[in-house]
């Protein structure tokens, strides 16, 4: 029997649907003496996928399906990945257009999905004339995840790092991005950035769903294959993975733009400009620089370097 390791950091607030389809495929597997063997990290898991690869006795697997974008941002962590993996790239075709070229990270990486992050308000009129780093109060969700790192890069990128300090010397930022959705439901910011499908239960009376004037921002998902897999096994489990259904169910349920081509759904929010950091950005941002200014305006930040 064949045996293949997946390690999957998904999308939390989907992950039992998730998990039934990866459960599901498992089975179907069996019946071409293929085992499957999933293992979870991320929000109730014991931890996230960047942070065990980060560990020095870490296994590799030979798929990885991750949104936690540290996995492949990092250098210190993606060097331990990036000699051993397939240029999968090419492998599924994708619907061309700007939400795809905000996420391309070059061969290695098969662009999956993205969370896009919208404005969830009570002041639409300022969304519509503030750029990201010109908000004062605005709330964010996420420090130890992709959400709130993200923003910091992309606001970093294109206006700066005195201009990421400033955005979040003046944001509410919260441990979870559904931390920042309650903020303004509960009247403690009038503007919070967060995933749209929380900002699609706006009432379009007190509260609004806007987007950025850059478009949102993406937090986007990957598959990678390693070497360790015959190419030819490797190649059919991201068409089984990455098939029409599950792509279905993410965009009809979670409002995620999705990027196979076989994609029938799409996100309420696939328009026609994204922000995203860019992979050329990425790759000259060493850990050091990014958690030493990360972690000083946020005292929750953790640096996985610095622990003991």
């Amino acid at each position: 029997m064949t045996h293949i390791l997946l390690y999957w950091n998904h999308i939390c607030v989907l992950h039992r649907q998730e998990k039934a389809f990866l459960d599901t495929l498992a089975q179907r597997l069996l019946a071409d003496n293929i085992h499957l063997e999933v293992r979870y990290f991320g929000l109730g898991y014991s931890e996230h996928l960047s942070d065990y690869l980060a560990r020095p006795d870490a296994i590799l697997p030979d798929l990885i399906v991750s949104a936690d974008l540290e996995v492949f941002e990092d250098p210190e962590i993606f060097c331990k990945l990036r000699d051993s993996l397939y240029s999968v790239r090419d492998w599924i075709p994708l619907r061309s257009g700007p939400m795809l070229d905000a996420v391309e990270r070059g061969p290695f990486l098969l662009p999956f999905l993205s969370i896009p992050l919208v404005y969830y308000t009570r002041d639409p009129e300022s969304c519509a004339c503030t750029a990201l780093p010109d908000w004062n109060g605005l709330a964010l969700g996420g420090i130890n995840n992709s959400a709130v790192k993200t923003v910091v890069k992309a606001v970093w990128e294109r206006w700066g790092s005195r201009a990421a300090e400033t955005l979040l010397e003046r944001s509410l930022v919260t441990d979870m991005p559904i931390g920042a959705f309650h903020a303004v439901r509960q009247n403690r910011a009038r503007t919070a950035l967060v995933p749209s499908l929380y900002a699609l239960r706006a009432d379009g009376r007190e509260t609004f769903l806007q987007l950025p004037a850059g478009g949102p921002v993406l937090i986007p998902s990957y598959f990678c294959a390693r070497t360790s897999l015959a190419q030819q096994l490797a190649r059919r489990m991201a068409e089984e993975i990455l098939c029409p259904s599950l792509c279905a169910f993410y965009a009809s349920n979670g409002d995620l733009i999705v990027y196979p081509e076989h994609a029938q759904s799409r996100s309420l929010q696939d328009v026609s400009m994204a922000c995203c950091p860019s992979a050329s950005w990425l790759e000259a941002m060493t850990h050091d620089d990014f958690y030493r200014l990360y972690c000083r305006k946020l005292p929750g930040a953790v640096d996985w370097t610095q622990r003991s």
